[in-house]
């Protein structure tokens, strides 16, 4: 990833995606409370999973969730703007860093929201099937 958005957002969780979601994508509103306030390996039905598996999971869910952010923030930034943020983000200084998004009216404690429960709300959607044939099946591994 050419560029971490953890040192500027220290307290990302791991669960996050593309805020182009629309209506008829979202869930329920109970299924939405459950997003909201649930684990999303409890969720996708994975909360058994070994610790090990789970730390390497929330890590690539919380680098997707990065580079989903990234992308977003170079789509809303001029070429020039798009330069100087690879020059401050190559560079590691945070503070100058989120000077800059600000100035450009980037919230990135808000993208990073967006994307981690547009992720979330994916990942339980493509795990549904999944669990739906576990619970039918349930002597399958």
């Amino acid at each position: 990833m050419p560029y971490s958005l953890s040192d500027l957002y220290d307290d990302a969780d791991s669960n996050q995606q593309p805020s182009q979601t629309t209506s008829s994508q979202l869930p329920a509103t109970d299924e939405v409370q459950d997003i909201l306030n649930k684990d999303i390996l409890e969720l996708m039905g994975a909360k058994n999973m070994p610790e090990d598996k789970k730390a390497e999971l929330y890590q690539k869910m919380l680098e997707t969730i990065q580079n989903r952010v990234i992308a977003r923030i170079a789509d809303e930034l001029s070429d020039a703007d798009l330069d100087t943020f690879k020059t401050l983000a190559d560079a590691g200084d945070k503070q100058k860093l989120e000077e800059f998004l600000t100035s450009k009216n980037i919230d990135i404690a808000k993208l990073m929201l967006q994307e981690a429960l547009i992720y979330k709300t994916e990942m339980v959607t493509l795990s549904k099937p999944l669990q739906n044939a576990k619970a039918q099946n349930p002597n399958s591994k």
